[in-house]
């Protein structure tokens, strides 16, 4: 694993905060090094359910892909896809499992990042199911509609709600934790939804350096479901 290495970086997430909660700081990192981010939001549609007062619930969804814009723009991603699917409802039905495969052909990453299967949130498991079968699906020599066959090199899984135990490796985000709290500070609505949401990322962020030697880090867990061609 080499970050010089990850020129096109593939991060999939459930809502429009996950990326920054979880991989945020290894993104503005990556970003900051000439990288290229691209993020997969699977919800952002008009069944969004992150409001904390009921006179949010027509509004939230809108105001969720402004904010998304504003992080994008803190972070450094190149771009960000909206697959529309309902808050609380992502399912792993066939279509969104296809939608991912025909991503991952479509951008080629050196890299994909993505929700792990032991999340409390539903919507977080559903994704890292979906993501990691599309990975090894998207190498596979059928589709061919969806694309060429493409093979990504790496996939990690990273953490929002739930810490590993036995992380595979830690980046360093020192230079790049205010810009990760910044982005989050962007989602002004979700502030009260995940009440002190600041602390609890610069806490696991100083956790996770004190592991690596770091002032801070993020901690990501390699998928064992697609063994490495040599």
């Amino acid at each position: 694993m080499n970050l010089n290495d990850w020129r096109r970086v593939l991060v999939f997430g459930a809502h429009v905060d996950d990326e920054i909660i979880g991989p945020g700081g290894t993104i503005s990192r990556l970003s900051d090094m000439g990288a290229e981010v691209f993020v997969v939001t699977f919800t952002g549609g008009t069944k969004d359910t992150g409001y904390s007062r009921a006179d949010l619930k027509d509004k939230i969804a809108e105001m969720r892909r402004a904010e998304a814009g504003a992080a994008d723009a803190i972070l450094g991603i190149k771009e960000r896809i909206f697959l529309g699917r309902p808050s609380q409802g992502v399912v792993n039905d066939t279509a969104t499992y296809q939608e991912c495969v025909r991503l991952i052909r479509q951008i080629k990453p050196d890299v994909i990042f993505s929700h792990w299967y032991e999340d409390k949130h539903r919507d977080h498991r559903a994704v890292a199911e979906i993501t990691d079968e599309a990975r090894w699906k998207a190498w596979d020599h059928v589709l061919v509609d969806l694309g060429a066959p493409y093979y990504t090199p790496e996939f990690y899984f990273y953490e929002i709600l739930e810490l590993f135990p036995h992380p595979t490796i830690l980046v360093d985000i020192s230079a790049t934790i205010n810009t990760k709290i910044e982005a989050m500070e962007a989602m002004t609505s979700q502030l009260d939804v995940l009440p002190r949401v600041a602390q609890y990322i610069r806490g696991v962020g100083q956790t996770r350096g004190f592991q690596r030697g770091s002032e801070y880090a993020e901690a990501f867990l390699r998928s064992n479901l697609l063994a490495t061609p040599l």
